[in-house]
């Protein structure tokens, strides 16, 4: 079945946000906009904007959760957690082949 369009094939094959994506995607546990965007080296709010476009087309869902601050025992902070949807499994299933048939 075909789910990638021209529209959702350009937003993925964006170059930072196919980085975003396959980080998201192997990360052992769902990461958060800070451990994303150090590693695939890119600025935080950079990396937010594009997990927003992410997120609108149905590629990946994010929730704010608190954690603990590093340091303290009382303090909290949010942070914004992503998750991949089984719609990103689907579109790399996707771009596998494609690579596969132009290879």
């Amino acid at each position: 079945m075909k789910i990638i369009d021209e529209g959702t094939a350009e937003i993925v094959m964006h170059p930072i946000r196919f980085k975003i994506l396959q980080f998201v995607k192997e990360a052992p546990e769902p990461p958060f906009v800070e451990q994303i965007a150090k590693a695939i080296n890119e600025h935080p709010r950079l990396v937010s904007h594009h997990l927003d476009v992410l997120q609108d087309i149905g590629l990946i869902e994010c929730k704010y959760e608190v954690k603990k601050a590093k340091g303290s025992t009382t303090r909290g902070v949010a942070v914004r957690l992503c998750i991949p949807t089984p719609k990103l499994s689907e579109v790399f299933e996707e771009i596998g082949e494609a690579v596969a048939v132009v290879r």
